[in-house]
């Protein structure tokens, strides 16, 4: 599938977005490539025994170490608010 320039302004229209010339050019160009991607994708055998990458062995994972880490009180220090030993944060549901 071959994506055009009036392809990039109904896109540009429906997203209410305002471009350059050379900015329609530069996506035109992406979108393209993109597309170009997802076709290589398609052509990509996916049969059972090839979906996962094999490059390594699950059984092989580092070994969990626990190391240092801050207090409640210091990390309270970059907060610009807290709560009772917690950050607090503005409402953004109602």
């Amino acid at each position: 599938m071959n994506i055009n320039l009036s392809d990039v302004e109904y896109l540009a229209e429906l997203s209410a977005l305002e471009f350059s010339e050379q900015e329609k050019q530069n996506f035109l160009k992406d979108l393209d490539g993109i597309l170009e991607m997802v076709n290589q994708l398609k052509q990509q055998n996916a049969d059972e025994n090839n979906v996962f990458n094999k490059s390594h062995n699950l059984n092989e994972l580092r070994e969990d170490v626990v190391g240092e880490s801050l207090s409640q009180e210091e990390i309270l220090l970059n907060a610009p608010k807290q709560r009772r030993g917690c950050f607090s944060v503005p409402l953004v549901v109602e």
